[in-house]
């Protein structure tokens, strides 16, 4: 396997995106981001959101080469009180995800927001254009067309880095807070 995937979860505006093994990869390693999704409308059914849930989760699932070694996914985060559906929603879209990689056997790491904020940048409270800044300086070559690529491409960024496929170029790449899956270690 030779694929580390970042994906940002979403049921309108998902980011994924792909890095490949440097020993594989044209020079430059050129990562692949894409956004997928479709806005919903407040008056949708349970019966059409569920739908909408089950198609972006394809969308999302069909983005994936098959050379995937390792998924790093953003966790949901924690319910808006203005807004407790779209919470449901965006953890139904994660949950369904990691069924998916778990049911192939393909090791998956969940992050927090704020701990991918602060890899990339050094603050965990990084807004969007800081994060899409910060992508796009560690990755010059790399088309990063919004939040949701960037924030994608930080999360794979940081599984090619725990597998010793990239070194950290800035102290806040060093050691971030996750768990990584036993046999996901830096080579």
């Amino acid at each position: 396997m030779t694929t580390v995937v970042g994906i940002d979860p979403s049921l309108t505006a998902a980011g994924v995106s792909t890095i490949k093994h440097p020993r594989i990869a044209g020079n430059p390693n050129k990562p692949i981001c894409a956004t997928m999704g479709r806005q919903g409308s407040n008056a949708d059914t349970i019966t059409q959101t569920a739908i909408r849930i089950g198609d972006q989760t394809r969308r999302i699932w069909g983005s994936l080469p098959s050379s995937v070694q390792l998924v790093v996914i953003e966790s949901p985060g924690r319910p808006n009180p203005n807004a407790p559906g779209r919470f449901a929603e965006r953890a139904t879209v994660y949950y369904r995800i990691v069924e998916q990689l778990a049911l192939r056997r393909i090791p998956v790491v969940t992050v927090a927001s704020k701990t991918v904020k602060k890899w990339a940048t050094g603050s965990g409270d990084a807004s969007k254009a800081e994060m899409v800044a910060a992508m796009r300086e560690l990755w010059p070559a790399a088309l990063i067309r919004n939040d949701n690529e960037a924030d994608a491409l930080a999360l794979a960024t940081m599984g090619a880095m725990q597998l010793g496929w990239l070194e950290p170029e800035l102290p806040c790449h060093i050691s971030p807070n996750v768990s990584w899956p036993k046999g996901v270690v830096r080579v």
